[in-house]
Formats: C-alpha cells, structure tokens, sequence
C-alpha cells in the first residue's frame, strides 16, 4: 500500500507523468459482442487506482430481458494483463465492468475508467442491435438502473440532449417501445421533459397500450402504480378496473383490495374492511399457492385481533388462530397476551385461558418455515427464531399458569422450552424451583438449582434455596457451600466470562463529582482514593434497570463486608419528584442500595454525571454500569442479560481484575 500511495502523490504532483500512465482498459472477445456467448475480455489496470492491486475484482452488470442483473467475474492474472469470461444470455443487449478492490460497497479503490465506464452493446447472433441497447445506455449513463450498485459503474450524468439522442436512437430501432421496456423509456423519458409535458406524454402512451388490449397482470400493475406515480387519480382507477375484471385472484388485485379495505381505516371500519377482505380473498385459498403476500394476511389478521380484544369479541379473537401461520400467531399472541401479561393490564385469568387455547396452535406450527423469507431463506436461522420466539411465549404461558396457580399445568409446557430456554433465563428458572416446590418434586429441586448455576441464570431467591438444601445435607452447616458453589460453573463459562469483561475494560479520567443521597447528605467522588467503586446509572422508568436491581443486590450482598469495595446506584434522566421516587422505589422492594441522585443542569435536566461520561458511552442508553478505580473509569458496560447471577459474576470478575493489578 506504501507504493500505492507513493504513486498516487506522483500523480498529484506531475500531470504530465499521471496523462502518460492514464492507459487503463478493457479489450473485449470475440467482437461483436453476441447473445447467449461465452465472452472474455482484458483488463489492463495501468495507470489507475488498480495498477499496483494484487487482488482487483470485477462486478458485471448485464441488461436482459428488461431487467438489469450483477454477478461477479473471476478475475486471472496474465502478464500484465487482468482477464476474465461470462456467458451472456440469450436475451442479453449491454454488458457493463467495474473493477475494484476490497468490499464492493466500501472499496478500497475503483477503477470505472474515470467516471466513463467500461460498458459494450451486444447483438442478436445474426449481428444487429437488439432493441433495448440504447435504453439500457441511457439509463446506465443517467444513473437511472433502479439499483445504486449498477449506477456506481459509471458516474451518472443527466443530460438532457445525451438521455434524448439515445432515446431516439431506441425509438428509430424499435420503432414503437415495446411493452417490456415502456416504462423505462418512460423513466428516462421524464428527464427530458417538463412535468406538464411528461404527464400528458405518460398518459397518452399508457392509454394507448390499454386501448390495444392482450394485457397482462404484470403491465397492469405497472400502469396502476405508475398513474399513482404521476399522481393521476382517473387513470390508477381506470387500470384497477381492468384489473379487477381481467385478474379479480390475482396478485395484483389482492394487493390493491387490501389496500381498498383497510387503508386509513380503524375501529369498527377496520374490522369491517378487513372481513370483508377475507371473504374475497381468503386466507386458506392463498395458502393452496402461496406468493410474496404473506405480510397482507398477517397484518390483516394482527389488526383484527387487536379490534377483538378491545370490543371484547374473544370468540373471534380466538378464531383467528384456526388457519394462520405460526409468524401470525406468535405476533398476535405477542401484542395481546405477553404484553398485558408483562404489564399486568386486563384479565389475567382469561389471558390464560386464552392462553390455553392458543399454546397448542403455535406448538403444531412453530416448524412451519413461516419465518423463512425474513431470513434470506436461511432454514437454520429462520428456525432459531421461531424456537426463540416460542420459549418467549412459553414463558408468558407458565407465568400465567403460575400465577393462576395452576402448577401442573404450568409443569407440562417446561418440556416444549428449547435446550437454551430451559435452563437460560433466571425468572423462569426461579419460576420453576417454585412450581416444582408446590407440586412437592422435592427431588428435582436440587438437581435443577445445580443445573441454573453452570448456565449462570440464578436469581437471590434460588441461591437462597440452593444454600438451604446444602445445609440440610450437612447437618445445618455452610461450610464448604462457597467452594461447592464454584464447581458448579464449567471453566469454559469463567473463561468466557473473563474475555467479556477484558473486552470492556477502559481507561477514561471522572471528572469529579458530589452528589446527594437517599438521606439528603452529600457523598463526594474524591473520597473514593482507596477503593474500587461500582456505579449503576438507572432510572424508575427504565425496565431493563429495574429488573436488574436483583443482581446489584447480589453484588451488594457480596462486598457488604469488604471496605475496599463500594457500590453506588446514581439515578439519572428522571422528571418531577425523582428524588421520593427513586428513594421510594428502591425501599418499597426492599432493596439495600447506596442510593445517590445525579445533578441537574441549567435547564433543570438531571443528568449531569452521565453526561460527562458520554464521550466514553457513545450512547445515551441505560442501565449503565461502570467501575472507577484510583479516579479512572477501568470498566464500562451497558444493557442487563436478564441473569442477577450473570451480573453479579461480570461486575466481581471486573472488580477482581482490578484488584490484581499492582
């Protein structure tokens, strides 16, 4: 890279030397250029930004069948010269080359021939332009493809007289624009014209394709979308009838029904429209073939049933999950029973007992590929999320049951969790300690415990279980329970604890500060010489803060003896009566916690010390967690896993850490 950046200020500084090397060219094989052949061409990079590259890579972009395509081309050295082959299709009328170096959407360098583009016509085998060439021309030279990555082969210039010359060189050899290419032509077209010219020469040539005839879906939902376009409400209808009469199950028709009976509609008119949608296109008649609608039923089906739940319709909320997918019913499940049930708004006993009735539904269909096409067609990742999204729904599920008291059947549903979700998240494992307490599984308790401690998903409520049962099993004492405990946690999960901790380790001066505590006395950040410091930033409108209150508890209870270790909660970004609020909180759920609250601002913001640490942050997210040793930030990490015990480890690890240091 030195010699490509030494020849590059050569270049800058002698024109002259820079004029002589500007060689850079591409031969192409045989000539001419013919559809569905096996072309090559050469590429001889001197002089330009690739001359030194020992690694350039080429992108082809060809114009086929009306449509523009990219695929690359494997690029071999010879001598000086880069060379490379392509097999053109059979309907193929321009090809186009750029070469690059490094990611092809952030290169390294490009070589496009000094913005004139390396591009060559291709023929019919019986030698003569093939109509279509002089379009693609344009629309490659005016940059308008469609597609940013094909516009990027050349720099894109809209001049009026050069997008003319060669629209008129396409109207002579085509003689009337085909169908398959009108609207290009007219996109290009627009270029060249006033508004009030190009509206009544787009409608003219629109209207007089439709008067011939023969068309089929694909023009029409074109010609709709493109009256749309010109804003020409007479036209779009007109198209949408001929529609309607010529297509009433297609696609197309679907689409624009959809839109008809649903658009800007709420309440009842929603629930009537969307009704109406389905008795005209039903859902299982689309389900026979599907296509690339599927995110019409889901939406439809998602807005009725949030209209349901609010008029109290339950029976047909309950309806909707007869027939549809499983991306469907997990989202409509998601909005109107894990959210209420979080929130703990509604009924909770009929959530459950809707919840009853929908669980076996998305357990039939959870491999039921729905979530395919949201993943690139990628069946392993796709199949991930929807187990994913299903142990979030079981979890909503055994909570009802377990707050309905229903434990055997709550019981029954921990066998359909995914191997991560049976033993990875901490308030449901707590929640299943419970249910195996009231349902007197006494055998199982322990085991389990065990099991939550090596996947580090444990809650203080289990580790005061865990520790019972140890003392029971000798004779009342704790003595050897911390090194008990310990085992339990593999070494590859220390070790991984350990690289995420180094990841996050800082070296950012405080700026210091005083602030107020629960008690109204001033705690200063200069007495911290001697110890190492935690500090949470929370906030009581912050969930994700809130619910890792559990695990600074754990940590809290850790150091409570340890003089050189100190943990401080700053409430922050809060509004009104912060101060009773957060004191309040944290006493009502009877947390131990060194409570102070962040300093305000001029304009009464109260946000002063995570302010000062936002260059370090490069975010204004909470929870927050830092650690201050000797006046300096050394560790800085944001967000909550939803595991008390995996933070309290993460936190006591980073303490250590700097404990060691000397």
């Amino acid at each position: 890279m030195k010699k490509h950046f030494f020849r590059k200020c050569m270049l800058l500084l002698c024109p002259f030397f820079g004029q002589q090397l500007a060689a850079q060219t591409v031969t192409w094989q045989p000539e001419p250029l013919k559809q569905n052949q096996k072309i090559s061409f050469q590429y001889q990079p001197k002089g330009g930004d690739l001359e030194f590259s020992d690694g350039p890579k080429a992108l082809a972009a060809v114009y086929s069948g009306s449509k523009w395509n990219t695929v690359p081309v494997q690029l071999e050295k010879k001598n000086d010269l880069w060379t490379g082959s392509y097999q053109l299709p059979k309907h193929a009328v321009l090809i186009a080359l750029k070469f690059y170096q490094g990611d092809l959407q952030n290169p390294e360098a490009l070589d496009i021939q000094n913005g004139k583009g390396y591009y060559h016509e291709i023929v019919d085998t019986k030698g003569k332009i093939v109509p279509g060439t002089y379009l693609a021309e344009a629309g490659l030279k005016a940059g308008a493809t469609g597609d940013w990555t094909i516009n990027s082969f050349i720099s894109p210039s809209k001049d009026q007289k050069m997008i003319d010359s060669l629209l008129q060189k396409e109207e002579k050899l085509s003689k009337r624009i085909p169908r398959t290419l009108l609207f290009d032509y007219l996109d290009l077209k627009q270029l060249t014209l006033t508004a009030s010219e190009f509206n009544a020469m787009a409608d003219n040539l629109l209207k007089s394709e439709l008067k011939k005839g023969n068309l089929n879906e694909q023009f029409l939902a074109q010609a709709q979308r493109y009256y749309e376009k010109l804003k020409n409400a007479s036209g779009s209808a007109t198209v949408e009838s001929i529609i309607f009469k010529d297509y009433p199950k297609s696609s197309t028709a679907r689409f624009l029904a959809f839109r008809k009976y649903t658009q800007g509609k709420y309440g009842k008119d929603l629930e009537t429209g969307a009704e109406e949608f389905l008795k005209a296109f039903p859902y299982l008649e689309w389900k026979k073939s599907p296509d690339n609608q599927s995110y019409i039923y889901y939406t439809v089906f998602r807005n009725l049933a949030i209209q349901y739940i609010e008029s109290g319709q339950n029976d047909k909320f309950l309806g909707l999950f007869k027939d549809i997918d499983f991306k469907t019913a997990n989202e409509i499940y998601r909005w109107n029973i894990t959210r209420n049930q979080m929130s703990g708004r509604g009924d909770q006993k009929r959530l459950y007992e809707d919840s009853r009735i929908i669980m076996p539904y998305l357990l039939e269909r959870q491999k039921d590929k729905s979530y395919l096409a949201d993943f690139g067609n990628d069946a392993e990742k796709a199949q991930e999320n929807a187990n994913n999204q299903m142990d979030d729904r079981l979890f909503t599920h055994i909570a009802l049951a377990n707050a309905q008291g229903d434990y055997a059947g709550a019981n029954q549903y921990f066998k359909y969790l995914s191997k991560k979700g049976a033993i990875g998240n901490a308030d449901l494992n707590a929640m299943h300690v419970n249910i195996l307490e009231k349902l007197n599984d006494t055998k199982a308790i322990k085991p389990f415990l065990e099991s939550s401690v090596a996947a580090n998903a444990v809650t203080p409520i289990m580790f005061t279980k865990l520790k019972e049962l140890y003392k029971i099993e000798h004779d009342g004492k704790d003595e050897g329970y911390e090194q008990y405990l310990a085992g339990l946690t593999p070494s590859d999960k220390k070790s991984e604890m350990r690289a995420h901790v180094m990841a996050n380790m800082v070296n950012y001066p405080l700026t210091p500060f005083s602030l107020e505590n629960a008690e109204g006395k001033m705690v200063n950040s200069k007495d911290w010489a001697d110890q190492i410091v935690v500090i949470d930033f929370w906030a009581t409108w912050c969930r994700p803060c809130i619910e890792a209150f559990p695990g600074m508890q754990l940590l809290i209870d850790q150091y409570a003896k340890d003089p050189k270790v100190a943990v401080y909660m700053i409430g922050t970004m809060q509004f009104g009566d912060y101060k009773t609020k957060s004191v309040k909180y944290v006493r009502d759920n009877n947390y131990r916690f060194n409570l102070l609250h962040d300093a305000v601002g001029p304009k009464g913001e109260q946000d002063q010390v995570f302010r000062s640490l936002t260059p370090l942050f490069k975010s204004s997210a909470i929870p927050r967690k830092i650690i201050i040793k000797n006046g300096v930030v050394r560790y800085s990490s944001e967000g909550y896993s939803g595991s008390p015990s995996q933070l309290r480890d993460e936190l006591s690890t980073a303490i250590e850490i700097l404990r060691a240091e000397k």
